[in-house]
């Protein structure tokens, strides 16, 4: 712990460089650039919003926060951890030239994920406001909910970053998994749906956890419960615990498969 400290005070200037770099090639010769970050998640969420609204709405008061909630953390989980799947190849140019530690790309690459999470939260106040939900003093507790998520995606990250240098079939594989996972998240239906007797299988989905305790602060407005937040931190540490693993016991064979 004490290296990785001293390393992003020795790194941090390359860190932010390497997270505007990501950033503007992302948004690169777009017309409304960081809008997109707004955009997106309103997007998808009027999608799902207007696919879903006849089933669920009635079960599921003020919906679209419901929706917004869900998906703006799977959707950050999702997108972080599909990209550090090339975060090696696609910083091989500065690894062979730039004595670095290599899992900062990984981190690099989680704060833009971050970021455009972050502008999620102006469509979200927003749709609270109308909606007449409100804002409460248990928002104050949103930023440990979102730093039990990083621990998790950085986690998950790392592991994908390694495994995703010797496996080039991962690239492929890990979208169809996303998707399977979307649908087992409970994003745009209520839980309450599952048969009981299947339901093991989504407590045992992390990203159910992370999104239930955020949703118990936004979409409820009360505490969330020890238990959940419990399970969550378990989850975010034993992944990040495992995503250091096999990262560091992998990253100096890199060079061979890159």
């Amino acid at each position: 712990m004490t290296a990785v400290i001293k390393d992003f005070s020795r790194y941090w200037t390359f860190l932010t460089a390497v997270v505007k770099r990501d950033i503007k090639r992302k948004y690169y010769r777009s017309s409304l650039g960081l809008l997109w970050t707004v955009l997106h998640p309103c997007l998808i969420t009027a999608v799902f919003y207007v696919v879903f609204t006849m089933l669920f709405s009635g079960a599921l008061p003020n919906f679209p926060i419901y929706l917004l909630t869900g998906q703006m953390l799977f959707q950050f989980n999702a997108d972080a951890t599909s990209v550090s799947l090339s975060a090696m190849s696609r910083n091989v140019g500065i690894i062979n030239k730039i004595n670095i530690p290599k899992y900062m790309f990984c981190i690099s690459d989680i704060t833009v994920s971050f970021i455009n999470m972050l502008f999620t939260f102006i469509p979200l106040i927003v749709l609270v406001l109308i909606s007449g939900v409100g804002i409460s003093r248990l928002w104050f507790l949103i930023p440990g909910v979102l730093l039990l998520q990083v621990m998790f995606t950085l986690g998950l990250s790392l592991t994908l970053a390694a495994y995703g240098v010797f496996f080039k079939d991962l690239h492929h594989l890990y979208g169809i998994f996303v998707m399977m996972w979307m649908f087992l998240s409970a994003i745009f239906y209520p839980i309450s749906i599952v048969d009981p007797q299947f339901m093991f299988i989504w407590e045992m989905n992390p990203m159910i956890h992370y999104i239930t305790i955020l949703r118990d602060i936004i979409w409820l407005g009360v505490l969330p419960q020890v238990s959940s937040v419990g399970v969550a931190f378990i989850y975010g540490a034993l992944m990040l615990a495992f995503g250091c693993v096999v990262f560091n016991e992998n990253q100096d064979r890199f060079f061979l498969y890159v």
